[in-house]
């Protein structure tokens, strides 16, 4: 019950946070990264399979990486690519911090999959904005 009860709350939690990024309009200042995950193991993901995609500022090495933009969803019987879009504030952006693209895959609260790379994006030297993430299955 507990488990469930954490489970929901953090769709609801993602459902919140996705419904106020989308209420950004398609206005001058709203930047986004969007891009596909993927994982190489012929494994299907069930139903309930969380899914999170983050857009982090990780300039300082010593501190949390500061999370700019989240997307999560569950899979819904879908299974890999799948497809993200990530909105963030463009005057938020400083031209001299790294900003990086990170995944996972959960279920029930265990991790199945995640990005083992730093996948840098907005202030790299290429001005990346379109990103396909290859997930690692974590070790069980």
């Amino acid at each position: 019950m507990k488990k469930m009860f954490a489970l929901l709350s953090i769709l609801v939690t993602a459902m919140v946070i996705s419904a106020c990024t989308n209420m950004m309009t398609k206005e001058t200042g709203v930047g986004k990264v969007e891009g596909s995950l993927a994982y190489r193991e012929r494994i299907a993901l069930p139903d309930e399979a969380l899914i999170t995609v983050t857009l982090s500022d990780v300039s300082l090495m010593d501190a949390p990486a500061e999370v700019i933009s989240r997307q999560s969803f569950l899979a819904g019987g879908k299974q890999v690519p799948f497809t993200f879009t990530l909105q963030y504030l463009e005057d938020e952006v400083k031209p001299s911090h790294t900003y990086a693209v990170s995944a996972r895959i959960e279920v029930n609260g265990q991790l199945m999959f995640i990005t083992d790379t730093a996948n840098h994006v907005i202030t790299d030297p290429a001005k990346t904005t379109q990103l396909d993430l290859m997930l690692i299955r974590a070790s069980q």
